[in-house]
């Protein structure tokens, strides 16, 4: 809808905004699911595998992870990029533009997964067998494993199209479906390949066959929310290439400074400190990757109700979907961070035995990071929905360059603690002094009210939480596993008892409340009847 159509019409909005609102709380609720199920079997998985391969071969598959986490390069941009040409064509009822968004992109990502081959042969070839303290027998598994992972992306590519069409279609229940599906699966063949024996190489390749049959998954998702949907390769559109193009070209940038912010440490770790160090690192680096997916499951559904706000102009929306998704965010964030840091060096050494305890400092500064990332992602999805996706590349740019330098003069001091450190300075630096006042003036939000509205709440709640973290420290210095549950369980309650009391007002209260209460007939909802009509409808 309109802004005009709004005002005639106030009932339809109101029934708009509880479609956008039901969708969002349903794709939510499956997500956690899927991440529940992900750092469960994770929790369970990790020192197990740790345990059959041994440190070197863990350390090797996490290299090799790291190389070809590189890939997502090979996008160029284009999947946010497709979504929200899918989700303008949607709005517009035009299905014929659809499909030729669609079919060209499938085009499009067959020839990046050649290429992703392409790039594989070259690192099997060239690059393993230089790489620094490897031996022969690990340049020998490194190569098989690189192109298995290698393979397995380059499918991926063509198969991203179906996703794109599920979600710029809302159907993010579906989708999460079949990835708690596919989690499930993978801990499963894990769990029973290592049991049996098997090594590094039959692991990659028995989860990576699971993975490749999962994709089919995906493509019937996509048609069945979009029946209408037809991919023919005389339906490729140069036109829409351009098109998506000349967006997406920003969105690669800053996915390739992503990747140079969040994957090169790995390599920086092992090129200087071996692979048992990357190992180590590696915990570090998982925990904190926890961390932000626990409280970052919406900023994703977020991206395409932004787009759809901000093609309206519609910027009192803009403005009520950022203060919300980064309250939201921020409580979220604190309030683990503060679990997590209270309790991680028991965690770590009940959790991986001794041996990781250099994990600890480098998680503490990385902690920071995932509160700044997670605090900001609403604020990212605001600034490329208006229009203003050079600023969020300019500081992307130089946040990536400032990591590197960092991490490569830090680590030959502080090893890989100096590593957490060239990560989480120029991230809170860019996205706290340029980020925050650019999205806050780009809805028309002063900054004060912006900060006072999105942190206050956590503060209010963090004060009495870290204190009953310390006093339960001090006095279970050594506790269990099942004691650091009940612990971190306890102050992670009263926290959102202190948050919800004292931190929002009544109003705040009463809707958050709201959207709990629909939350399971949400999910019944949409995953019994199908989701074209009122996805329509929900993105108008």
């Amino acid at each position: 809808m309109t802004p005009a159509e709004e005002a005639a019409d106030p009932v339809r909005a109101r029934r708009v905004d509880r479609g956008v609102t039901r969708t969002l709380v349903a794709g939510t609720v499956t997500k956690y699911a899927l991440l529940t199920a992900s750092i469960g079997t994770g929790i369970f998985l990790m020192p197990f595998t740790v345990r059959h391969l041994g440190k070197p071969q863990y350390g090797l598959w996490m290299l090799v992870a790291s190389l070809t986490s590189y890939f997502s390069l090979l996008d160029l941009g284009y999947g946010n990029g497709l979504v929200r040409h899918i989700v303008a064509a949607y709005t517009r009822g035009d299905v014929r533009r659809v499909n030729e968004i669609a079919s060209t992109f499938v085009c499009i990502y067959a020839v990046i997964g050649l290429a992703a081959c392409l790039v594989t042969g070259g690192l099997v070839l060239l690059v393993v067998p230089h790489f620094p303290n490897l031996t022969s027998a690990e340049v020998s598994t490194a190569r098989i494993v690189l192109a298995l992972m290698g393979f397995r992306i380059a499918v991926g590519f063509p198969m991203t199209v179906f996703g794109a069409v599920t979600n710029a279609r809302h159907g993010f229940v579906l989708n999460n479906s079949i990835a708690l599906v596919m989690v499930i699966v993978n801990a499963l063949l894990t769990y029973v390949v290592l049991a049996a024996g098997g090594g590094l190489v039959m692991l990659v390749a028995v989860t990576t066959a699971a993975s490749l049959t999962g994709y089919i998954g995906y493509a019937w998702s996509a048609h069945r929310v979009f029946p209408a949907l037809s991919l023919r390769v005389r339906h490729f559109s140069r036109d829409q290439w351009r098109e998506v193009t000349s967006f997406s070209v920003y969105l690669f940038i800053i996915d390739m400074a992503s990747q140079v912010t969040f994957n090169l440490d790995n390599v920086v770790v092992g090129a200087f400190l071996g692979t048992s160090a990357v190992a180590v690192y590696a915990v570090a680096v998982r925990l904190s990757e926890y961390q932000r997916r626990v409280c970052d499951q919406f900023s994703g559904m977020l991206y395409t109700v932004a787009v759809g706000f901000g093609t309206g102009g519609r910027v009192d929306r803009l403005r009520n979907v950022l203060i919300e998704g980064t309250r939201l965010a921020v409580v979220l964030v604190v309030g683990v961070t503060i679990c997590l840091v209270g309790f991680i060096g028991p965690l770590i050494s009940r959790w991986m035995g001794p041996g990781f305890g250099g994990s600890v400092p480098a998680f503490v500064v990385l902690s920071i990071v995932g509160i700044v990332m997670v605090g900001h992602a609403t604020q990212q999805s605001i600034l490329l929905a208006t229009g203003r996706h050079r600023t969020v590349t300019a500081i992307w740019i130089v946040e990536a360059a400032a990591n590197l330098a960092l991490s490569l003069i830090l680590v030959r001091r502080f090893g890989a603690l100096g590593v957490a450190a060239g990560t989480a300075i120029p991230i809170a630096v860019g996205h706290l002094l340029v980020m925050t006042p650019t999205a806050a003036r780009s809805v028309g939000l002063p900054l004060w009210r912006y900060a006072r509205e999105t942190l206050l709440p956590a503060l209010i709640g963090g004060v009495p939480a870290a204190a009953l973290c310390i006093f339960i420290r001090l006095t279970f210095a050594t506790p269990s596993l099942g004691r650091i549950a009940l612990g971190a369980s306890l102050v992670g309650a009263v926290y959102l008892a202190v948050v919800a009391t004292f931190g929002l007002d009544r109003s705040t209260r009463r809707l958050y409340l709201a959207h709990l209460s629909g939350a399971a007939s949400a999910v019944r909802d949409m995953s019994v009847r199908r989701v074209a009509g009122p996805h329509i409808a929900a993105a108008k």
